[in-house]
């Protein structure tokens, strides 16, 4: 007979192994935390906890969702650099992935996992290499690790795979020389597809549905940057900058980005196409155990791990569908093993993603978003059409048709939005938009000649009032030429007054310069003048009082302004002005100048 005890017990053990077993399916993001992995619900609720090793320090985290293992790598166990663990097992040992090779040490600080290949990727730090390695099997139980590339002038740190076009990307942290590099899984074509207006570039993450490369960057002083592009570099844009964080790895699913902070040791969140007036939350927040020394690294999602169909993301990028083949389920994979079989469709009753069986029908009624045969994978519509009904056409892509007020290739645009100009309101009849308007004319309220006037009155002398017009319609803002001119036309009556007012005073000045000048001619006209007259014969003899009446042969001479000549009607005088005589060495010519200039007074004779 069972004792109580021994009952109880096994229930215990029971319900424990039931409820790892359903937490292992329960799980949407996944943060290493020194040395355990915590792992939370999307609404940031902790489902479970797995434990690895008390001295681990855990770095890089990988998920194999066909055989739910999770692999991570330890940067202080110079044995054991890299752990896996099923998480249907309730065991939290982990066993041993690989060991560092005899002598040399490892440090993988980001890994990430092939399911078509079956291998592992991780950027090593203290090889400064990017390396793979196949996983241990029964065929293999001890594969080498394979340097992929050797790198002279980098300081590797995040990688992505990118598993439908068989690409590996990896960041260059080096600050000198940062970059976001790429090439094929065997190495070739290598390339550099990011390296500008980057600082020091930490996490990487390949969103497969969208078709994009996400990146963390630590910007040069407090600021730090989300980024993104397509998988080719291009089309980069910058999701989110802030402020006083230091972001070191990253993760999509279907809709959000995640990355850890060492800053303030906690995982944010925010939307893959966030609104002008959303900002970052915090998904989870740690206490800090150890100051400055961050213990919050890697983060992964389970959503952009699982059950992704090449097959149609590469239908909907136009590329051509390669040799991939990715198991569906877990329950497909251990089919693949145990009978070697490459038959995958085989119906069963497991029906996945809350889809359920038809026993009528013998297939799974999958519910809006998942196709296949067993609902196992995500439609291409699932989500595609915003407003409208989404169908897949003979490409396998989708298209949608949009309900009658939506346009658009997603059905994204309503119809009238920036149909109706000026304010006017719009409306929609028979799938054709209309416009009422208030202020303005026009099949599209373009024409608003009496507006324009009523405004740009308001807009000048905003203290008038304004009656029948609503002064909200009025964007004085978008009025500055027509304003400016406006301004010049109310301005000119003052502009005339200060020309009047400046030409009449010049033109006073003027005159009283005329003024002064004449004075000055009417004064030096009526100056007196003084001729002397000396009549003369040829006989030499000259009469010195009166003019002559002798012979006709005789001559006269006028002298005027003359003064202390030798003849002369009248005594002369010296005149008041008259300058005396330097007793320099001048010259006649100098004297009499002297003399003349001195005869312009009126004593002179």
């Amino acid at each position: 007979m069972v004792s109580r005890d021994t009952f109880l017990l096994t229930l215990a053990l029971v319900s424990a192994f039931l409820v790892v077993s359903m937490d292992a399916q329960s799980w949407d993001v996944a943060v290493a935390i020194r040395n355990r992995i915590d792992f939370f619900s999307k609404n940031g609720t902790q489902t479970f906890n797995l434990t690895v090793d008390k001295d681990a320090e855990l770095r890089g985290l990988a998920f194999d969702y066909v055989t739910q293992t999770v692999y991570m790598s330890d940067s202080k166990n110079s044995d054991i650099f890299m752990y896996s663990h099923k998480l249907d097992e309730k065991s939290s040992v982990s066993p041993s992935v690989l060991k560092p090779e005899e002598g040399s040490k490892s440090t993988a600080v980001g890994i990430v996992f092939d399911p078509s290949e079956r291998t592992l990727y991780w950027t090593d730090q203290s090889l400064n290499a990017l390396m793979k390695m196949k996983i241990p099997s029964e065929e293999n139980p001890k594969p080498t690790p394979i340097r992929l590339h050797n790198f002279t002038d980098h300081k590797p740190h995040g990688i992505a795979l990118d598993i439908c076009n068989k690409h590996i990307y990896w960041a260059n942290s080096y600050s000198s020389k940062h970059s976001i590099e790429r090439s094929n899984l065997d190495g070739s074509d290598r390339k550099v597809i990011v390296d500008t207006e980057l600082f020091r570039a930490y996490g990487l993450a390949v969103d497969h549905e969208g078709g994009k490369l996400y990146w963390t960057d630590d910007s040069e002083g407090y600021k730090y940057k989300i980024e993104r592009s397509d998988l080719n570099g291009n089309e980069r844009e910058k999701l989110w900058e802030g402020t006083s964080q230091q972001p070191v790895y990253i993760a999509v699913d279907k809709d959000t980005v995640y990355w850890t902070d060492w800053g303030s040791n906690a995982v944010w969140k925010i939307g893959k196409n966030p609104t002008t007036e959303e900002e970052p939350v915090k998904f989870v927040k740690y206490k800090i155990l150890r100051p400055r020394n961050p213990f919050i690294e890697s983060i992964i999602t389970r959503e952009n791990t699982e059950n992704i169909d090449c097959e149609a993301i590469l239908r909907r990028q136009n590329k051509p569908v390669k040799n991939i083949v990715l198991p569906a389920s877990p329950d497909e994979f251990h089919n693949h093993v145990t009978n070697d079989t490459a038959e995958t469709t085989q119906i069963d009753k497991n029906c996945r993603n809350n889809s359920y069986y038809d026993e009528s029908t013998s297939s799974c009624r999958c519910n809006e978003g998942f196709i296949g045969v067993n609902c196992e994978t995500l439609s291409p519509c699932n989500n595609y059409c915003i407003h409208g009904n989404c169908t897949l056409d003979n490409k396998g892509l989708p298209q949608c048709r949009c309900t009658s007020s939506y346009v658009g290739k997603r059905c994204e645009r309503y119809i009238c939005d920036g149909y109706c100009l000026n304010d006017g309101f719009c409306s929609v009849s028979n799938a054709m938009p209309s416009c009422k308007c208030e202020h303005s004319r026009g099949p599209r309220c373009e024409y608003t000649t009496e507006l324009d006037e009523l405004c740009s009155q308001y807009c000048m002398r905003p203290e008038n009032t304004l009656t029948g017009i609503n002064i909200t319609l009025c964007r004085c803002g978008e009025w500055n030429g027509t304003f400016s001119e406006f301004s010049f036309s109310a301005e000119q009556p003052m502009s005339s007054t200060i020309i009047v007012w400046t030409l009449v005073a010049v033109i006073g000045t003027l005159t009283i310069v005329v003024g002064v000048l004449s004075y000055h001619v009417h004064k030096l006209r009526r100056r007196p003048r003084i001729r002397k007259r000396f009549v003369g014969g040829k006989r030499g003899n000259t009469q010195l009082t009166s003019r002559p009446q002798g012979p006709t042969d005789s001559y006269e001479i006028s002298i005027e302004n003359c003064c202390n000549m030798n003849i002369c009607e009248t005594p002369c005088f010296e005149p008041k002005l008259r300058t005396t005589p330097t007793k320099s060495k001048s010259t006649k010519k100098d004297e009499k100048n002297s003399l003349l200039d001195s005869m312009e007074g009126a004593d002179s004779c």
